[in-house]
């Protein structure tokens, strides 16, 4: 499952680095960024938590104009739930 998550991880990332205009989205995707890196430092299980909450308020920033990265946010997000977090 965790391959699952980093593999969700890596194309999120790849289509983020896609993104020619990110004008007005550049909090949201520092946040992202963040929430990501914690992720992958083995953070404890509130710490997971915290960072599945922040990526909800991310998620929907996304929805309207990047539709991908919205879709790959919650496959990460439902895998997250899949393990528990």
């Amino acid at each position: 499952m965790k391959d699952k998550l980093q593999d969700d991880i890596d194309l999120l990332r790849a289509e983020l680095s896609k993104i020619d205009n990110t004008a007005g989205l550049e909090g949201h995707i520092k946040a992202l960024n963040a929430a990501i890196d914690q992720l992958q430092k083995n953070a404890d299980l509130d710490q997971r938590r915290e960072v599945n909450e922040q990526l909800n308020e991310v998620v929907t920033n996304f929805e309207i104009d990047h539709p991908i990265i919205h879709g790959l946010l919650r496959n990460m997000m439902k895998t997250l739930g899949d393990i528990g977090i």
